[in-house]
């Protein structure tokens, strides 16, 4: 593929997959596309405002990779959870609210969350356990990993837990995680995404801005082709994923990657005005909006909370002095 190409909306585009987060696209459209390369599992979560732990969370969990494994003429790649620790906490049934002040890049997310708390890593291997019986072509990956044993430890409890025959891979969006590219492969993940949102941003040391296209920054093309070269095995699989761009996109192609994966938001901005009139276009920007409302009103809530609880503490001080009472005027 080039830069700038206009694909024909007519003609399955082999080189390209789909990444999904909530939308819900028909049979005509997933046949243009080599697959479903990307299903953002915490959106489906963020959308309901429900934890994976929530009968209904499962519910519908199930209904939509369900409706996707059957639609879809190839495979469908599920990354589970991946929400920072102020996503996490607008979620009903979250079951320990964190407050960082970190950077989201650096905090509790991906699997570090799953491994601090597995069992909402079960729930959603509860529902793909019961896809996998029905649907062969579902393949499960990691989020955020900076270290094979992190792999290792999701990849156990999935075997163990989906299914001894689930296809394992993981995200690669860590300097770390490409320099272990060989390892990680080694270690049983077949099929890698490499996030280049997340990775351009540690890759040129600035912060992640939202919604911001991924641009190919200095390194970019390094990492991709050295991801490709982590294995030879006729069964490993390269996507590329991400905000992405025209150049981003030729150098995936240059590196060698399968498929580069498309959000389907981003459809009508790459492909073209064929895609401009799909539905659900707007459904991930909703999502987004929804969860930054709830944090932002979560912080207002603890503003409040804050000046209350400095109105109450003042109040006892002003009531006493060196642990003896004294009469306010």
């Amino acid at each position: 593929m080039s830069a700038g190409t206009a694909w024909n909306s007519s003609r399955q585009n082999d080189s390209l997959s789909l990444a999904l987060s909530g939308e819900r696209p028909a049979r005509e459209l997933l046949a243009r596309f080599a697959g479903i390369g990307l299903v953002r599992g915490e959106y489906v979560f963020r959308a309901l405002g429900l934890y994976p732990t929530h009968p209904v969370a499962q519910e519908q969990l199930f209904a939509y990779l369900d409706e996707l494994c059957t639609l879809s003429p190839g495979q469908v790649v599920y990354r589970t959870m991946e929400v920072t620790a102020a996503e996490a906490n607008t979620l009903t049934g979250v079951e320990e609210v964190i407050d960082e002040d970190a950077h989201s890049l650096m905090g509790i997310r991906g699997v570090r969350r799953h491994m601090r708390h597995p069992e909402s890593l079960s729930a959603e291997f509860r529902v793909l356990r019961e896809i996998h019986r029905k649907h062969p072509n579902l393949v499960v990956i990691s989020p955020f990993v900076s270290a094979v044993d992190e792999f290792v430890w999701f990849r156990d409890k999935a075997l163990a837990e989906v299914g001894p025959d689930c296809r394992t891979g993981t995200m690669i969006e860590t300097p770390a995680a490409v320099l272990d590219a060989d390892a990680l492969v080694a270690a049983g993940a077949r099929t890698v995404v490499v996030g280049t949102n997340d990775l351009g941003s540690l890759l040129a040391a600035r912060p992640r801005l939202p919604d911001v296209h991924t641009e190919l920054v200095p390194g970019m093309a390094r990492a991709l082709r050295h991801v490709r070269h982590a294995s030879n095995a006729d069964d490993y699989r390269m996507h590329v994923a991400g905000y992405l761009t025209p150049p981003l996109m030729e150098a995936a192609s240059q590196a060698g990657a399968d498929t580069c994966v498309v959000h389907y938001s981003d459809l009508p901005r790459l492909l073209g005005d064929a895609y401009a009139e799909i539905p659900y276009l707007d459904h991930l920007a909703r999502v987004k909006k929804k969860t930054r409302a709830a944090i932002a009103e979560q912080a207002r809530n603890k503003q409040a909370e804050g000046r209350n609880e400095n109105v109450r503490a003042g109040r006892n001080s002003g009531s006493r002095s060196d642990g003896i009472t004294v009469d306010r005027p």
